[in-house]
């Protein structure tokens, strides 16, 4: 009943309709009819006959000449490109448009949104994201049927939640709002915003966009029930909407970002027919390799089994040909630190290709912005087009003052908290830092202008040192300083310094602890970030500096438990080493920890913690 020309073969790309007659129907019906094209692929034209607003029927069409037939510009003897992959990369230094799709060469206008694209397959994309109205589609790549189906208010205008179209399973629609609120407030979820989708209680009431492979993997790792930030912030991120989540530690935000990503890389890759080079569709920052580990494997073991779902890991202290590598066979999601996605945007741009970025999360964000690495995430914030809407996550444990840098890029963004302003937490950090034992304590008043120098003077008298000594910074940045600081002045000069950092080398870790651990140790100074906080033997540590002290209170307990650990004797029998002792520099820098340090410390018996700094005391009574 319905027919349509051949779009026209301007530079412009313009769409042009026709409708002949629908006999069947009367004139009024007629009317109320109209024709929506809803995609191209290849030589197919997906249609929709739409009437009073409701698709009444769907349809594909093929070029009847010839299916591999090309179309020409009216001016140029020249087939326009069909797909993204045809075209050719813009030349550096020069003005050239780029696409602001992908970034490639800019050689047509978008006649739609007068944008400057590449080819059909961006128009198209360029089109559906900037339209006022969409209807839904789920193509099957074998016979190319369209299927028509509801699009929720709360889902955002971006490509990727419009294809995943996350919709509410009937035990989520159907639950009453009274028990809603109930649930919301039973695991302390606070949420703000507009058209928020509903919470869930278990992922299989996520199937629709998880599919069974994801589901089967779930099952394997024993995630069934959604811990409590999952519950808001699965959904939300489904939905394509930017969130910002605030939750403790070990509350299961990993697995609240992870998910989304998974179900929207599985539709993004159907959209690109499955092809390796069409990502990244992700970035994941993170601010230590650590982190960016623990995340990568995350995500292996919830892919495993579905196609073309592909990680690279760009971290430093690993080669760079390696990451380069993985990123030339192709990739969809990207987890790294600051520092080396920065750096690899830069020299290697197209291999990286940021700009195809839908989806950028900030993990541990309070500290990505709280540090040295706030330059670089600026960095990689302004290679990202403003005019292609993505979808960004802030997950963090607490509020940046830079949090505002990537807020303003959001859209109707939900804010989400877990967890009343820490009340519950506050009470266990100051019951944890009462019971310290075996370790001495001492904090000191020393303004930020003075930390060396206070340090090199402790260090210098014998009746702190002892080798080797543990100093904490709070940034990769503060440790290779420091280092080179004190390595430069000739006084200290026989010293054996050694920097400890996210960016070294497996091999470089094992080497530097077994150096610490040794008899005699190899090292009289060790200066080191977070990444010798948590978990790691270190038998020969007996002080512990925090020259930068810690951003949480159970962070600051992992610090100075390295100058408590008890050892082993040969006959297998443990005992304990002699006291530990950990000296904290502290400001007023650190004044949102001033309470908890009191209600901890003030009751401590002097042989345990030095008398506190007036500066504390006073801020407390």
């Amino acid at each position: 009943n319905a027919t349509l020309d051949q779009y026209n073969t301007s530079p412009q790309l313009q769409y042009k309709r026709r409708i002949n007659s629908i006999p069947d129907h009367n004139d009024e019906h007629d009317k109320n009819n109209s024709i929506t094209v809803l995609g191209t692929y290849g030589s197919n034209v997906d249609l929709a006959i739409i009437n009073n607003g409701s698709t009444v029927a769907t349809s594909t069409i093929r070029n009847s000449h010839n299916q591999k037939e090309e179309e020409y510009h009216d001016d140029e003897n020249e087939p326009i490109k069909q797909y993204s992959s045809e075209q050719r990369l813009i030349i550096p230094n020069s003005e050239e448009p780029s696409c602001i799709i992908c970034g490639k060469y800019g050689e047509y206008i978008n006649d739609d949104t007068d944008n400057d694209i590449c080819s059909r397959e961006c128009k198209a994309i360029d089109t559906d994201m900037n339209a006022s109205s969409y209807v839904s589609l789920q193509k099957q790549q074998q016979d190319h049927h369209v299927l028509t189906v509801h699009q929720s208010s709360s889902i955002a205008q971006n490509v990727h939640a419009k294809l995943t179209n996350y919709q509410e399973s009937s035990s989520v629609t159907n639950m009453p709002e009274d028990q809603i609120k109930l649930m919301l407030q039973a695991h302390e979820i606070n949420v703000k915003g507009k058209n928020i989708p509903r919470p869930i209680v278990s992922f299989d009431q996520c199937h629709q966009v998880f599919g069974q492979q994801l589901l089967d993997n779930l099952d394997r790792q024993g995630w069934s029930m959604a811990t409590s930030v999952q519950r808001q912030a699965v959904p939300v991120m489904l939905a394509g909407r930017d969130v910002t989540v605030i939750s403790p530690a070990r509350s299961g935000k990993t697995g609240a970002f992870v998910l989304p990503i998974l179900a929207h890389c599985q539709s993004l890759s159907v959209m690109y027919r499955h092809k390796r080079r069409s990502g990244p569709y992700a970035i994941i920052l993170s601010p230590t390799r650590t982190l960016c580990v623990q995340i990568e494997a995350t995500i292996k073991r919830l892919a495993k089994g579905i196609q073309n779902i592909r990680t690279a890991l760009l971290v430093g202290g690993e080669p760079w040909h390696d990451q380069l590598h993985r990123l030339r066979k192709g990739v969809q999601i990207v987890i790294g630190t600051p520092g080396r996605v920065s750096d690899m945007s830069i020299h290697h741009p197209h291999m990286l290709r940021i700009w195809r970025t839908r989806i950028l999360i900030l993990d541990e964000a309070d500290i990505l912005f709280a540090s040295a690495m706030k330059k670089q995430v600026r960095a990689i914030l302004n290679k990202l087009p403003d005019k292609l809407v993505r979808q960004y996550g802030y997950f963090s444990t607490g509020i940046s003052p830079d949090q505002a840098k990537i807020l303003h890029r959001m859209t109707n963004p939900i804010e989400i908290r877990v967890g009343e302003p820490n009340e519950k937490e506050e009470k266990r950090a100051v019951q944890q830092l009462g019971s310290v034992a075996n370790v001495k304590q001492t904090l000191l008043w020393v303004e930020n202008p003075s930390k060396t120098k206070r340090l090199l003077s402790i260090l210098d008298d014998p009746k702190y040192f002892s080798a080797p000594v543990l100093v904490f910074t709070e940034s990769n940045l503060t440790v290779l300083k420091l280092t080179q600081t004190i390595q430069k002045k000739k006084k200290y000069n026989h010293w054996r310094i050694v920097a400890m950092d996210s960016e070294k080398s497996l091999k470089e870790r094992t080497a530097i602890l077994e150096g610490m651990n040794s008899n005699p140790p190899k090292w009289d100074v060790v200066i080191s970030t977070d990444v010798l906080a948590r978990g790691i033997d270190l038998p020969s540590v007996n002080l512990v500096i925090n020259y930068d002290m810690a951003n949480t209170i159970p962070d600051y307990i992992h610090r100075i438990n390295r100058a408590m650990i008890s050892e082993s004797a040969n006959q297998g029998v443990t005992v304990k080493r002699k006291r530990g002792w950990a000296i904290t520099f502290i400001n007023k820098d650190h004044k949102n920890l001033f309470g908890q340090l009191y209600q901890g410390l003030s009751n401590k018996s002097p042989v345990d913690v030095t008398p506190l700094p007036s500066e504390i005391k006073q801020d407390c009574l």
